[in-house]
């Protein structure tokens, strides 16, 4: 694969560098620097604004942002068990854990190199990772001392310093009655038969005696998808059993109607639905919200807008967390009834090549449209390249929310929420948020960034197929491809 600098000697070629620096808003030394591979810049910003200086099309500044995370984050792949892991460079850090346990393994993925199992194993290789990263933490003394030396300040001394002779088996007895904070502090503990017993614990197929709900949470823990802190009021329901009972059976006929519209979206509805998303997350609201006409635009959109969204999306699926919520406050998340049928899961038939994809069927309205949405992204605006742009994979690969396609699982939410809101039992903000992920996904699938969010169109048409079609030119045409 082509080096940065080589990539960036081909795009300036005969252009004075003094020109291309001052509209990069760089110094020559650093211009030449980049360009002679010397350096690389710290981030990928520099990058996109030398590519916009010299007017690259995406697909030439997409390569550009690829080589400098393969020469900044070296791919790492690993295997432990019989299992096998790779590094996901440009994933997400993860929502930041709760506990001193959840922390120090936090800590430790971030520094090896957010490894993920490779899709398609069987669910032991959460274990099996978890094991290798404990054996990281016990065999890598620098590693140990950076973690420590990050947590540390957090934390109460006596969970660090050592009074006395070093004793595990009373660490086996604080572990059984306080939980997997005095865990944590173990695994860090200065002397080493205190760090194996705190390993071993951690690696024990059974559970502290004390601490069972702590013990499952720690084996269900992922890096990517850390649990946050249960709010004071998320308490089982005492009579769930009685309220479930008087869960409605049939469908309901408004999300049959909302999943099926054809209207162009209500937008200042789904923007607001949006922002208050966001705001209920604990985020800031983002700066732009930006209109696609189509899935397939919105797509095209997002890979033109890559170096606008910062690397990762700090929203993750709102419906995760009401699903455990409801699972916390019910035992179960869903029950047996009717539910309203949608035209297509556009949340998982996001393909843009073979029989099943979302393709333009009018390749020149579907340019105009990518155009028209490409102008009202903020700056510093890649610019867009001849023709129509081919996908670059068979599916999308970014992270995304589903849209329409939300309706059996609002109306399952719906439904709970409102029989045990008629209990009088505190729910916290969880019908706000409803209500606003609700509205947020009025419209179609929706890509969440830091600073841009991209928003899809609803289809102009649903025929018998089903065939979804939208304004721009693109359809869903599963017999006809």
């Amino acid at each position: 694969m082509d080096t940065v600098g080589t990539l960036l000697t081909q795009l300036v070629g005969q252009r004075g560098l003094l020109g291309v620096a001052l509209r990069a808003r760089l110094t020559p030394w650093q211009l030449r620097q980049y360009l002679s591979g010397a350096a690389l810049p710290p981030t990928t910003a520099p990058l996109e604004a030398i590519g916009n200086a010299c007017g690259a099309d995406e697909p030439r500044l997409e390569a550009l942002v690829e080589a400098w995370y393969q020469q900044t984050h070296p791919p790492i792949k690993v295997e432990h068990q019989g299992y096998l892991f790779r590094d996901d460079r440009r994933g997400s850090p993860g929502l930041p854990p709760q506990g001193l346990y959840y922390r120090v393994l936090h800590a430790v993925w971030l520094r090896t190199g957010k490894l993920r199992p490779i899709p398609g194993q069987e669910p032991g290789a959460e274990v099996a990772l978890r094991e290798w990263h404990l054996d990281r933490l016990q065999s890598d003394a620098d590693l140990r001392a950076s973690v420590r030396a990050q947590l540390a300040p957090g934390v109460d001394d006596r969970a660090w310093r050592a009074d006395g002779p070093p004793d595990p088996d009373a660490l086996e007895r604080r572990v059984a009655a306080a939980g997997l904070d005095v865990l944590g502090a173990g695994l860090l503990h200065p002397d080493e038969a205190m760090r194996n017993r705190a390993r071993a614990i951690a690696s024990r197929p059974g559970r502290p005696p004390q601490a069972s709900r702590h013990w499952e949470a720690a084996l269900a823990w992922r890096p990517w998808e850390a649990p946050p802190a249960a709010p004071a009021w998320l308490t089982k329901v005492e009579t769930a059993a009685e309220i479930l009972a008087e869960v409605p059976v049939r469908a309901d006929p408004r999300w049959l109607e909302w999943a099926w519209r054809t209207a162009p979206a209500d937008r200042e509805t789904a923007e607001a639905g949006i922002r208050a998303c966001y705001r209920l997350d604990g985020l800031a609201e983002p700066a732009t919200i930006v209109w696609a006409d189509s899935p397939y635009t919105a797509v095209m959109l997002r890979r033109l807008a890559a170096p606008l969204y910062d690397g990762d999306p700090p929203l993750r699926d709102p419906a995760l967390r009401m699903t455990r919520e409801l699972r916390t406050l019910l035992g179960v998340a869903e029950v047996t009834c009717a539910r309203p049928t949608i035209p297509i899961d556009v949340n998982n038939h996001l393909e843009l090549t073979g029989r099943n994809a979302v393709m333009a069927t009018d390749p020149l309205r579907a340019r105009a449209a990518l155009e028209e949405a490409a102008r009202h992204l903020p700056r510093p605006r890649p610019r867009l390249g001849p023709g129509v742009p081919p996908p670059a994979e068979p599916n999308d690969r970014y992270h995304h929310l589903p849209g329409q396609s939300l309706a059996p699982w609002l109306d399952m939410a719906t439904r709970l929420v409102e029989t045990v809101a008629a209990t009088g039992h505190p729910l916290g903000e969880l019908p706000q948020r409803l209500a606003a992920y609700a509205a947020a996904n009025s419209a179609g699938p929706w890509w969440p960034g830091r600073r841009v969010v991209i928003v899809a169109e609803r289809p102009v048409a649903v025929e018998a197929g089903p065939v979804l079609r939208w304004s721009d030119g693109t359809a869903y045409e599963p017999f006809g491809n």
